[in-house]
């Protein structure tokens, strides 16, 4: 699983963050070291978490688990481990009153409720203010045309609509990724903002995801994967050519040449 991951490019960090599994529980994966692991069914949903991020069969991971756990002479049903242990330090039985405890429950929920309703208002006010701003344009757009009638002016000045609609209609950028065939690991990063992807998986037959950056979207997949990509972008299938860099292909589409690649 560790040469699997690292030929994918991903780091111990990205699984840690995505999977919410702790740096030392995954390194204790890498090293066969399952004693380290909480036991029980947590050792196996670790691993299948872990092979499922990258893409690696699952029930394969499972099985040289257990054959690992046989090598080191443990059960595979119930390996000995050192039990997960939570710490709590309290200095003595607990005192509180229920009614105490009933208190800060409603207030807490209460916290959180507003908290709740100031992002819904803050979100209905930003949804309100962005249609202002388009309708400007097209209520200059609408007498100019309408004056163009009455007055007799020369057929031109209608053409100014369908120039204003192209223009809208171009001033999109969304890009469908659809797996054809197979199944597909697939990594995506948007605007090249964050380290972070904004997809990291597997990509079911026929499953689609839809993107859309404000300036590029950066695509990576496995090398022998890459055929099974299908790329649709604002609605029309394109061909982008990968890069091939060691097991990974790569390509990227920018919003200022995409459509040299539209077909």
């Amino acid at each position: 699983m560790r040469l699997a991951r690292e030929a994918r490019g991903i780091s111990l960090r990205e699984i840690s963050e995505q999977t919410r599994i702790s740096m030392r529980y995954l390194e204790a994966i890498e090293a066969n070291d399952f004693k380290r692991l909480p036991g029980g069914i947590f050792n196996r949903s670790f691993i299948k978490a872990y092979a499922r991020y990258i893409g690696y069969d699952e029930k394969d991971a499972i099985e040289a688990y257990t054959h690992a756990l046989r090598e080191q002479g443990e059960s595979a049903e119930e390996p000995t481990s050192t039990p997960y242990k939570s710490h709590v330090y309290t200095d003595g039985s607990s005192t509180r009153s229920p009614f105490v405890t009933l208190l800060l429950t409603i207030l807490i929920l209460t916290i959180l409720s507003l908290g709740v309703y100031a992002a819904l208002h803050w979100y209905q006010r930003r949804q309100q203010t962005r249609p202002e701003g388009n309708i400007a344009p097209t209520s200059n757009t609408q007498p100019a045309q309408t004056a163009g009638s009455q007055g007799g002016a020369s057929p031109v000045a209608p053409a100014t609509t369908p120039q204003t609609n192209n223009a809208a209609a171009t001033s999109g950028f969304q890009i469908q990724i659809r797996a054809v065939g197979e199944q597909v690991w697939l990594r995506v990063y948007v605007d090249d903002a964050s380290p972070k992807s904004a997809f990291a998986g597997n990509l079911q037959e026929g499953e689609a995801k839809e993107f859309t950056p404000e300036r590029n979207l950066r695509i990576q997949c496995s090398k022998d994967k890459s055929a099974s990509l299908e790329i649709t972008i604002n609605g029309r299938p394109a061909k982008v050519p990968f890069n091939m860099k060691g097991s990974l292909a790569e390509m990227t589409v920018s919003k200022d040449d995409y459509e040299q690649f539209l077909q």
